[in-house]
């Protein structure tokens, strides 16, 4: 059974946002004791992670839309077009091989 580019996006998808979630669960795994237990900094140290789970999510979530984004444009422009819009370009400066310096 072969793959669609659909598939493929949201494949990637799950696997990007699995990720990332994973991530965050190992933080609450060994942190979560600080915002759990009896600790007398125990407001501080929540408040601290929801602003970093809060940050740690929005910023992933981004960065797969813009990769899906990406991916998607590339895979479907192929597609429909012999062009690949390229996103970077590179210039290299040889020297002469005569040169010293």
């Amino acid at each position: 059974m072969s793959m669609n580019n659909d598939d493929m996006l949201y494949n990637i998808e799950k696997r990007l946002k699995t990720t990332m979630i994973g991530s965050i669960a190992k933080f609450e795994e060994f942190f979560g004791h600080l915002w759990e237990d009896e600790n007398p900094n125990i407001d501080h140290y929540y408040k601290l992670w929801e602003q970093a789970r809060t940050s740690i999510l929005n910023n992933g979530n981004n960065q797969i839309r813009l990769a899906l984004n990406e991916l998607s444009d590339y895979l479907y422009s192929r597609r429909n077009s012999p062009v690949v819009k390229q996103k970077y370009h590179y210039k290299f400066n040889f020297r002469n091989r005569g040169d010293n310096e």
